[in-house]
């Protein structure tokens, strides 16, 4: 079966305690590519086999913030007794027949296209459970789904909302303008923690410009481990600055611009502190909240 490379996110890592075949439950640890529609398989993409099928446990963002299962079907909730809930009672009022197996929304991605890329922002679609700090981010199907108030779907225990998320173009402003609309919704929806279900990974799908044999001498970028960079560099598109003058197949660390980060922290990249394929930024740290300074740019050509 063909599925298009834009609906295919490659070469993500799976750390420890968090994925599981589907087939017998047993921990998986290594390389993964993650479909448009949530599914998970092992390898660094499609072409890369054994392609298995894994699965991720939920997990506590915090002790208030809930993720759904990432490779898990639609779950679907049972009503048995319509009169002894307010939702029937709602449904009597407004027409509505609630007796009925619905869905809940589910951990889904919408994974940006090339055309998205040209226009330099997409739109990535959530639902807030009400009354919670629990987040879910979803597809579009899905959404509309909630939006509209379909009725085979727990549309009243969630409030839907949207982000448009800068993938391309200047970086500074991606990153200020992802964090920026990260948080308007916080305050638009009267909730916080938007951020944390986010792990932060405000340069999420960010398309950089390519570029080899880079050289900084020092206060433009930090390691994984928040030590300054000195040396030899390269630009990954999806990566962004890596270790050495050219890009390889074998392991090596991926680099961090400092101006991003408040004393040189970057935290939980992985279990080891290495990065290899993955095409996010798994950083969680404190932000500068001042205007970036100039000349943040390596003078090798790669910006």
């Amino acid at each position: 079966m063909y599925i298009p490379k834009s609906q295919i996110k490659e070469n993500q890592f799976a750390k420890s305690n968090e994925w599981y075949y589907v087939k017998n439950n047993l921990e998986y640890v290594g390389f993964y590519y993650l479909l448009s529609n949530g599914k998970a398989f092992t390898g660094n993409n499609i072409n890369t086999p054994p392609n298995e099928e894994i699965y991720r446990k939920s997990s506590e963002i915090s002790s208030q913030i809930n993720s759904t299962s990432i490779s898990s079907p639609p779950q679907t909730v049972v009503y048995v007794d319509p009169d002894s809930t307010d939702l029937f009672r709602y449904g009597r009022i407004k027409k509505i027949n609630y007796n009925l197996t619905r869905t809940l929304p589910y951990l889904s991605y919408t994974i940006p296209t090339s055309e998205d890329y040209e226009k330099g922002y997409f739109k990535r679609y959530f639902v807030s459970k009400i009354n919670s700090l629990q987040y879910i981010e979803i597809i579009k199907e899905v959404y509309d789904y909630i939006d509209t108030k379909n009725k085979v779907w727990v549309w009243e225990d969630y409030t839907p909302f949207t982000l448009d998320w800068y993938i391309s173009g200047d970086i500074d402003k991606a990153f200020k303008n992802n964090r920026g609309v990260i948080n308007l919704a916080e305050k638009q929806l009267k909730k916080i923690n938007l951020k944390k279900y986010l792990k932060e990974k405000y340069l999420e799908y960010f398309k950089y410009p390519e570029a080899d044999n880079l050289t900084t001498a020092g206060g433009e970028l930090i390691t994984p481990s928040g030590q300054d960079y000195i040396g030899s560099y390269h630009i990954h598109k999806m990566q962004g600055p890596m270790e050495g003058a050219t890009h390889i197949s074998g392991v090596h660390n991926k680099l961090f611009y400092k101006r991003f980060y408040v004393d040189n922290i970057v935290n939980d990249l992985n279990q080891t502190g290495i990065v290899t394929m993955s095409e996010t930024q798994n950083m969680k740290s404190n932000l500068i909240q001042n205007k970036p300074t100039s000349g943040g740019y390596s003078t090798g050509g790669g910006y």
